[in-house]
C-alpha cells in the first residue's frame, strides 16, 4: 500500500512538473524582430532624415530595420529639430521591449528610450543645458497577467548649473517618449517606477 502511495506522489510531481515547464515555453511572436539586440542596438540600421507637414526637417538618425522592412523604432544617435527646423537637442535611443498580450496570444512590443548624455539648444545655436539619462527598470501594466518590466531612460539628476531652467514639470517632458505611425500616436511616460501608455487616433 505505501508502495502505491509513492508511487502516485511521484507520478503527480514530476506530472505537474512536466505540465508546468510546457507552459513556460509560450510562443512570443516577433521575438527577434530586430536580431539580439546587442548592447539595445539592432543588427540592422538605415539612416533617416524625417520631415513634418510643412516639408521642414524634424529630425535626423537610424531606425531599425526588420526582414528588410524600415522601422519607426529609433537607434543610435539621433539630431531632433524644432517646427522651424533649427537644432532643439541631440543624443542617444536604445531600443529594448516588453510583453504584450493580443488576440493572436503573446507577442514582443519593442520600442526606444534615451540613454545617456543629451543636450539641449536655444535657438541661437548655444546650448541651453544637458542632462543625463540613466536606463532604470520600470513596471508595466499589459494584457498578460501581471504585466512585464521594461527598462527606460530617466534623468536622476539636475547639475547645479542648470537648476534655474529645469524644473520637476520640464523633467517630466523631456522623459517622455512619442512616436507615431499611420494609425496611432503613444507616449510613453515613466512615473515613479512604472510606466504609462497612453494612445490617440492618428486618423
Amino acid at each position: 500500500m505505501n508502495k502505491s502511495i509513492a508511487y502516485i506522489l511521484i507520478i503527480l510531481t514530476f506530472g505537474c512538473g512536466t505540465k508546468n515547464l510546457h507552459q513556460n515555453r509560450i510562443y512570443i511572436q516577433d521575438d527577434k524582430l530586430y536580431g539580439e539586440l546587442e548592447n539595445g542596438l539592432p543588427d540592422k540600421d538605415t539612416l533617416i532624415e524625417l520631415k513634418n507637414k510643412n516639408g521642414t526637417v524634424s529630425g535626423i538618425g537610424k531606425m531599425a530595420v526588420s526582414k528588410d522592412n524600415v522601422s519607426d523604432i529609433k537607434c543610435g544617435l539621433w539630431k531632433e529639430y524644432d517646427s522651424d527646423g533649427i537644432l532643439s537637442s541631440e543624443g542617444n535611443y536604445k531600443i529594448s521591449s516588453f510583453i504584450d498580450c493580443g488576440m493572436g496570444g503573446a507577442f514582443r512590443a519593442f520600442y526606444y528610450y534615451r540613454i545617456g548624455e543629451w543636450k539641449y539648444f536655444k535657438k541661437n545655436g548655444e546650448l541651453d543645458f544637458a542632462l543625463d539619462f540613466v536606463p532604470k527598470m520600470h513596471h508595466v501594466d499589459t494584457r498578460c497577467e501581471g504585466g512585464d518590466n521594461m527598462i527606460f531612460g530617466i534623468i536622476d539628476t539636475i547639475p547645479l548649473n542648470y537648476w534655474d531652467k529645469v524644473d520637476a514639470n520640464k523633467i517630466y517632458e523631456l522623459q517622455k517618449i512619442t512616436f507615431s505611425d499611420q494609425y496611432a500616436i503613444t507616449t510613453i511616460i515613466p512615473l515613479n517606477g512604472k510606466i504609462y501608455i497612453e494612445t490617440e487616433n492618428n486618423l
